[in-house]
């Protein structure tokens, strides 16, 4: 993912596009991950959402949810601490 996207369109359950904001992107070494936090574009919402980036084997970027709690907490650091320093 090009570190200077802006906005990104996601599908939702019922296939429809949603246009979403890039918040921030980042990389965690430690782990060997990408990710980004977007929030909805079209309306005003506190609410936000982290991703991780994977590669097919296609090598195409996939955007997924984070399943495991100890990469979340993880991740939650990571972007409190970007948060920090901005």
């Amino acid at each position: 993912m090009d570190k200077n996207t802006e906005f990104i369109e996601l599908l939702d359950e019922q296939g429809e596009e949603i246009k979403f904001k890039v918040i921030t992107y980042f990389e965690i070494e430690k782990i060997k991950g990408e990710y980004v936090v977007v929030t909805p574009a079209i309306e005003e919402s506190d609410e936000a959402f982290v991703l991780k980036i994977v590669k097919d084997e296609d090598g195409s970027e996939n955007l997924i949810t984070i399943e495991d709690e100890e990469e979340f907490s993880l991740v939650e650091e990571a972007y409190n601490l970007l948060m920090e320093e901005e």
